[in-house]
């Protein structure tokens, strides 16, 4: 298999020869040499290389881990590529036109060398150390976040200061040297995933959206090529970080830095998976190249200010922004149901020149993300993202939404030679799938079910989990992983690994997750189709339901382990709180419908008006006929804590005297006073047309007519409720043709029997939420930030949630890191930076939930 691949000497000769074809676009120059005095060789890829250093530039290195041959085999296949399509590839020409690639294909020549030819799974350089070992880690030698070691024979071990080796000053040495790189990309192997530059403190840095889109940009061409999902993770809070790397280095130097672990495995089969690799990562690594010109330090557009929604419904949003008036700048506006996600022509989903813009194509209890940046049509740059928001959708009209996490002690994982499984329990990860040492693992998540009523209908139903590593998920294309209900009566204990394993599963929810499917650091989602909600109805009984993670149960020869991590959001091993597992269920009560009789009814004509009838039409002169209806809204119950599903006009064609084409509307209008005449009729003000007309011929063949209220007509007639008014509807006939003989329609029998009714349907649900907080404040506490707060005292109070935004005043509750959930009135910023501006917000909720306006306060850093 090694023989397949090419030797550091190949891999340069290769660019020497680009270079000699080529030598306006390729240039090979020496930057440094290693302790084995091999060559630290730099590529520059550019049109018209004198203008080279004068574009912005993206810098690519590869192979500073010895065992990671991907870096250094993939620099080959792109200059291949580039060789091969620079002729007629428009893409790339134009990439190259606009920016200047660098590339280092191999940051660790010697230690590459010794793998290829000695022991594969170096990792280190070469440098001989004072006690007799070898090597230091180059990505542990930069000076960011340095961390010293004294241990000469770790893997890891850091080297005597920063920048001591010679391969880490060369490529300190030319970043510095090169202002124009924006976009720097560190490859290495494994795991399929991007982990964008993190600023070493727990808050969203202004850039952080930029990393990450930057990353799902690129993601998403890898999978368009083979289907792959590449994760993007920025990484657990500080103390978790790794030290003293590359990306944080060039980060620093103000670009928009990413590490790219590319494969399952540091020297894959090279036919079966490092070309494909290769060719996948060729189409992000273009990408990456056109996004260079947009963070140019020198000519960058502004980046858009005040990003927030300012209202927000069931079914739409409302953004607006901030932005200096330039003429030729208009802006691509991009929405997702991730967090992190990339923003292309798929979901882009607007484009105006104004500050503003209306989403109308949304669901109910849904979390939605935007992302927004300013395009220069004349300079054909765009901006950075403003910091994306995310919001979540109101319940419907009828309906109610609760987003549930496990409890501590029904969340871990049992493994099959593990001993003390109990302890998995609420102070570890999710492992499941299967690995020599653990054996084969599942992972078990209850949810209790407490907060959602007995007699609930659910409407929709998901489960969502944080994959938080797939290293250990060698295979490429093995396995899947299933979430499934489990029948938890028919297990001993949740701490057993032979009861879960053996516990039936009721069914399992939407389609299993591919090996290649999994992506770390973004959420990953399952659907409840009918019968799983038909089931999690069921379990509302019990009170709790009980889910189970399945993975592969057997590994290949040649591999060790096929064992996915998933965050459960309790512990230090965790991302907390905002990252635990969450079981959303949208869900609606039973209506009551009562019927409401009319109150009054007026056939209206030149003749005169009749009370207590309903005849329209057409009379024996030509002259139209009109019916009035009122009703009396006093008997309906309490709009502010009832919410109408439904609403219908109800009416009987008692007797038919008409065979013409005759059509019948019915209007709602404002109120006319006590006098009732077609004077009046005429100059009617019409609220809105209810429903459809109907005609002769539908009326024959079904004298009950119902017309419907839409959204609007609903909202107008609880507008009457609050003005105390009554409710004026007419009835009135349309036709193409005149007529000499009477045609009409009585709506009402002579004993009035069946007048016209309205039927209403309603649920009886909060319109608004509780009062805010008050007191809000925050301290110092023990190097923590403590915020502290007055609840409401109300009976609707359920609880608040608790976020932060380093921006702007958080829009919503999940507009920044959620930092607490529940009723105390009290709680800390563990991992929150004290030399750090940011806004704090509090929202009260009640059942439904409906959220209260923040309440907030602003923590400022002189």
């Amino acid at each position: 298999m090694r023989e397949q691949y090419t030797s550091y000497d190949e891999t340069i000769a290769f660019f020497y020869e680009a270079q000699k074809k080529y030598p306006n676009i390729f240039r090979v120059e020496v930057i440094g040499k290693t302790w084995e005095e091999r060559d630290i060789v730099v590529v520059t890829v550019s049109k018209d290389l004198q203008t080279a250093d004068a574009k912005p530039g993206l810098f690519y290195t590869g192979t500073i881990h010895a065992r990671e041959w991907i870096g250094i085999e993939l620099a080959k296949g792109f200059g291949k590529y580039i060789l091969e399509h620079i002729d007629y590839d428009p893409v790339l020409n134009e990439a190259l036109s606009r920016a200047t690639l660098y590339m280092v294909p191999c940051a660790n020549p010697d230690g590459f060398e010794f793998s290829r030819t000695h022991f594969s799974f170096w990792r280190k350089n070469r440098r001989q150390n004072a006690d007799g070992t070898f090597g230091v880690d180059l990505n542990r030698n930069f000076n960011v976040g340095y961390a010293p070691s004294k241990n000469t024979s770790s893997n890891v071990y850091s080297g005597p200061n920063p920048f001591s080796e010679p391969e880490t000053l060369a490529l300190k040495n030319y970043a510095e040297d090169h202002p124009n790189i924006t976009i720097a990309l560190d490859y290495h192997s494994q795991g399929n995933v991007f982990f964008p530059a993190h600023n070493f403190k727990h808050e969203d840095a202004l850039n952080a959206t930029d990393l990450n889109t930057l990353s799902a940009n690129m993601a998403e061409e890898i999978r368009k090529v083979s289907g792959r999902e590449y994760g993007v993770h920025m990484g657990k809070p500080p103390v978790n970080l790794i030290s003293g790397c590359g990306r944080e280095f060039y980060y620093s130097q103000g670009a928009l830095a990413l590490t790219v672990e590319v494969g399952t495995r540091n020297i894959s089969d090279f036919i079966e998976n490092m070309t494909e690799h290769i060719n996948e990562n060729i189409p992000a690594l273009i990408y990456a190249l056109t996004e260079a010109p947009n963070y140019d330090k020198t000519i960058r557009l502004p980046r858009i200010t005040n990003f927030i929604s300012s209202k927000v419904s069931n079914n739409r949003v409302e953004l607006i922004w901030d932005y200096p008036e330039e003429e030729d700048v208009y802006f691509e506006i991009y929405r997702s149901l991730k967090e992190i996600s990339h923003c292309q022509a798929s979901n882009r989903i607007g484009m105006t020149k104004a500050k503003t813009y209306t989403d109308h194509h949304l669901h109910a209890s849904m979390n939605y993300t935007y992302f927004v940046r300013a395009v220069c049509k004349k300079r054909r740059i765009k901006s950075a993202f403003a910091p994306k928001i995310t919001i979540r959708t109101h319940s419907d009209i009828d309906g109610f939404s609760k987003v549930l996490f496990p409890t501590k002690e029904r969340i871990g994982y049992v493994g099959e030679k593990t001993s003390k499984n109990s302890e998995h329990f609420g102070l570890n990860s999710l492992f499941v799938g299967i690995s020599q040492s653990r054996g084969e693992c599942y992972g078990v998540m209850g949810f209790p079910l407490d907060s959602v009523p007995e007699n609930a209908i659910i409407t929709n139903a998901r489960i969502s989990l944080y994959p938080l590593n797939r290293v250990n998920v060698q295979v490429e294309k093995f396995g899947e992983w299933r979430i499934g209900i489990m029948d938890e009566s028919a297990c001993e204990s949740l701490h057993s690994f032979t009861a879960v394993k053996n516990a039936p599963i009721l069914s399992y929810i939407e389609k299993p997750t591919q090996s290649h499917e999994l992506s770390q650091g973004i959420w990953r989602t399952w659907v409840f189709a009918k019968n799983e909600r038909k089931l999690l109805q069921e379990a509302l009984k019990r009170k709790l339901v009980t889910f189970r993670m399945d993975g592969p149960t057997r590994l290949p020869l040649d591999r060790s382990s096929q064992l996915m991590q998933w965050d459960i959001g309790f512990n230090k091993y965790s991302n907390g709180l905002e990252f635990r597992p969450k079981l959303e269920i949208s869900y609606t009560l039973s209506g009551t419908t009562i019927e409401l009789e009319s109150s009054g009814l007026t056939t209206i004509s030149e003749c005169g008006n009749e009370d207590n009838t309903l005849q329209v039409g057409f009379d024996k002169k030509g002259c139209v006929q009109y019916g009035c209806i009122e009703f009396n809204l006093d008997n309906l119950p309490n709009v502010e804590n009832t919410v109408f599903s439904s609403i219908y006009l109800e009416m009987d064609a008692v007797q038919v005297n008409a065979s013409q084409n005759i059509r019948f509307h019915v209007e709602m209008i404002a109120s006319q006073g006590e006098e009732k005449s077609v004077e009046n009729i005429l100059k009617r003000q019409s609220i809105e047309r209810i429903g459809y007309e109907v005609s002769i011929e539908e009326i024959n063949k079904e004298k009950t007519q119902r017309f419907v209220f839409d959204t609007y007509s609903i909202v107008e007639l609880i507008s009457s409720m609050r003005r105390n008014q009554k409710l004026l509807f007419v009835v009135l006939p349309t036709s193409e043709k005149n007529f000499s003989t009477s045609q009409l329609v009585d709506w009402t029998d002579s004993k009035n029997m069946r007048p016209p009714c309205l039927k209403i349907e309603y649920v009886k649900k909060r319109r608004e939420g509780v009062e805010g907080v008050t007191d809000l404040k925050f301290v110092k506490d023990n190097g923590q930030i403590k915020l502290s707060w007055k609840n409401p005292d109300d009976e609707a109070f359920k609880g608040v949630i608790v976020v932060k935004n380093s921006f702007h005043i958080p829009c919503s509750p999940y507009d920044g890191q959620k930092l607490y959930g529940g009723k105390d009135s009290y709680t800390y910023d563990n991992f929150g930076a004290l030399d750090e501006s940011k806004y704090y917000a509090v929202f009260t909720y009640d059942d439904v939930p409906n959220f209260s306006q923040a309440s907030s306060v602003f923590y400022r850093v002189d």
